[in-house]
């Protein structure tokens, strides 16, 4: 009997094994004059690779949950996540600062307003609750019961297990996927009867621990749920049997309550009549937990950071963790302009809104970076510098091509510079790129023959009106220097590269800025005329992109604002961000005009 040893292993899909399988069977002699596709071992063969198959698809699955890189499930993501000793981010409670002022009874020194104290607000129609996570004591200040305090938004739960020592497989669930783990209290009590109680907090470097330390571990488990762990005796504290744990936490409603911004006493307080809740700002940070992409992307940083922040990376992968945070550019003082020795800059945009708030920043510096950066570097946020691009573009199609109307296509059209927005720019370190956009936009419809598309850059100043200021407006972009050498004798608003938008100034009304060989112009529109308000405003340099207005001082803009609009167009027709700069593309400044084809007429040409 002939056997063949030569067994084929290479293919992958149910034909290709199938086949296999008819082969070896043929290449023995029992089988020879088999006709395998009519007879009813086709079946078998049909079963035999069907098994086959499923078992490979399975194997190569379980391989691909084996690696950070390739691994899709949630669990398995979690899991390799904390062998490199990274938790993920919890669900974030939106955070709210302000004044509490009350009304009590009596003249008592202070009040004591115990931690989870509920306030109430809402947004949308829908109720939240607030709550403060640490108690705060109000003292009086001549009769007045003021102070500032932090509320987060949240479901107040407790949790409590009782310690089973001889139980080796207990643990201790948080049972809520929704936590916010920034909100834990863990204490233990000693016994049912016995309520001497220990507070526990979230053990952060373990090379501070030892024997006596009053510390919890804390780990994303199965179904996004966390799990506490205590120490064994070395690193922390152990647990004796009989021990009971209380865990309190908040279940957050995460970015659904941003933007909150009053919040109403719904609690009751021994001594406190009455509570007035005044925000400093709405409020801000709730968020979503850390979705799989993103736990892929920080475990592997947040490892090679080892918790302390050195390198620009380093403050990047830790402030990446954060809620607020989408987006973050870090660069030292030296590359600065001008030049800071000894410290970090950190540009950093918000997830929600265009900059973080005052709160958020002193709260991201205290809390997130100084525990873990180096004592002599002293750390400075800054607010992202935005750098707006004017899209203009006339598209030529051709209606015969197409059943959509000018207007349906148009919108098309709007939807890609927007999209392109989105995708391409809006965060720090990407260009803009004037030939992808324009592409893009030929490929909007397949209607669309042609575009003609140009690009400017805007930069938006706060001024204030009235007192003579200097100014500092940096594109970081070679502007266009066709008026360079142009001489000082030109007529005003001809040919000019830098355009703004209308202001009164000098008791002067319809009044804009202008570039002239090297010099800031200001002129004023007097019917069909431009007439001179200031022949030296400042100065602009072509080739770095920065405008200085000397002693600019504005009464008013048309709009009811103040802030100065500046326009330049680029010497490039790409355009490019410098540090902290994102560049953006606004609805507000996008101006499309259609043109259909079928309208020019070869003889008016």
């Amino acid at each position: 009997m002939a056997i063949d040893n030569n067994l084929r292993v290479d293919e992958l899909n149910f034909e290709g094994i199938k086949t296999n399988f008819k082969k070896y069977l043929q290449s023995q002699d029992q089988f020879r004059d088999y006709n395998f596709d009519g007879a009813g071992i086709s079946v078998l063969l049909d079963l035999l690779a069907y098994n086959t198959y499923y078992n490979s698809f399975y194997l190569n699955m379980v391989a691909g949950e084996a690696f950070l890189s390739t691994a899709q499930k949630r669990n398995s993501i979690v899991n390799l996540a904390n062998s490199l000793d990274y938790v993920p981010r919890s669900t974030s409670s939106a955070s709210i600062s302000g004044t509490l002022t009350l009304t009590v009874s009596g003249s008592p020194a202070s009040i004591n307003i115990p931690a989870f104290t509920q306030f109430s607000g809402s947004i949308d129609g829908k109720s939240y609750i607030f709550s403060n996570v640490e108690s705060k004591t109000i003292f009086s200040a001549s009769g007045v019961y003021s102070g500032s305090i932090t509320l987060k938004e949240g479901s107040d739960i407790t949790t409590r297990y009782s310690v089973v020592s001889a139980d080796a497989d207990q643990r201790f669930l948080i049972p809520n996927s929704k936590i916010d783990t920034t909100t834990l209290v863990v204490t233990v009590l000693n016994s049912s009867v016995d309520s001497t109680t220990r507070t526990f907090t979230l053990a952060e470097n373990i090379v501070e621990l030892d024997s006596s330390s009053l510390v919890y571990f804390l780990q994303e488990t199965e179904d996004g749920q966390y799990e506490i762990k205590f120490g064994e005796g070395t690193f922390g504290v152990a647990l004796d049997n009989g021990n009971i744990v209380v865990i309190r936490y908040l279940v957050s409603s995460g970015a659904l309550a941003n933007d909150i911004n009053a919040l109403t006493y719904s609690d009751s307080v021994a001594g406190v009549l009455s509570a007035t809740f005044t925000a400093t700002d709405p409020a801000v940070g709730g968020a979503e937990r850390e979705t799989p992409a993103q736990i892929k992307f920080n475990a592997p940083k947040s490892y090679e950071a080892q918790n302390r922040v050195v390198t620009a990376d380093d403050y990047k992968t830790l402030l990446l963790s954060q809620p607020t945070v989408n987006s973050v550019v870090v660069w030292g003082g030296e590359d600065n302009d001008p030049p800071t020795y000894g410290k970090v800059f950190i540009a950093i945009k918000p997830t929600v809104g265009d900059v973080l708030t005052a709160t958020e920043k002193i709260n991201l510096i205290s809390s997130v970076i100084k525990p873990k950066k180096v004592l002599t570097i002293q750390t400075e946020i800054v607010d992202p510098d935005y750098v707006y691009i004017e899209v203009t573009t006339s598209v030529n199609y051709d209606a015969k091509k197409t059943p959509l109307t000018s207007d349906t296509i148009k919108s098309l059209v709007l939807a890609t510079i927007q999209n392109y927005s989105l995708t391409d720019l809006d965060t720090f370190g990407t260009y803009f790129r004037y030939s992808k956009l324009s592409r893009l936009i030929d490929v909007s419809e397949r209607s669309i023959l042609s575009s003609v598309t140009t690009a400017q850059m805007i930069k938006e100043v706060d001024v204030q009106l009235g007192v003579g200021t200097r100014y500092e407006i940096n594109f970081s972009n070679a502007i266009d220097n066709a008026t360079d050498g142009r001489p000082t004798t030109q007529s005003f608003g001809v040919g000019n590269k830098i355009t703004s938008n209308e202001f009164t100034f000098g008791g002067f009304s319809n009044c804009f800025l202008e570039d002239n060989n090297g010099i800031i112009r200001i002129y004023r529109v007097l019917g069909i005329e431009n007439v001179a308000v200031s022949v030296n405003a400042g100065s602009i340099n072509y080739n770095t992109g920065k405008i200085i207005l000397t002693n600019f001082a504005p009464t008013a803009f048309s709009d009811g604002g103040t802030t100065l609009k500046i326009t330049a167009a680029p010497q490039n027709k790409d355009i490019l961000p410098l540090r902290g700069q994102i560049l953006s593309i606004r609805t507000a400044d996008i101006d499309i005009t259609m043109v259909d084809d079928n309208s020019l007429s070869l003889v008016s040409r």
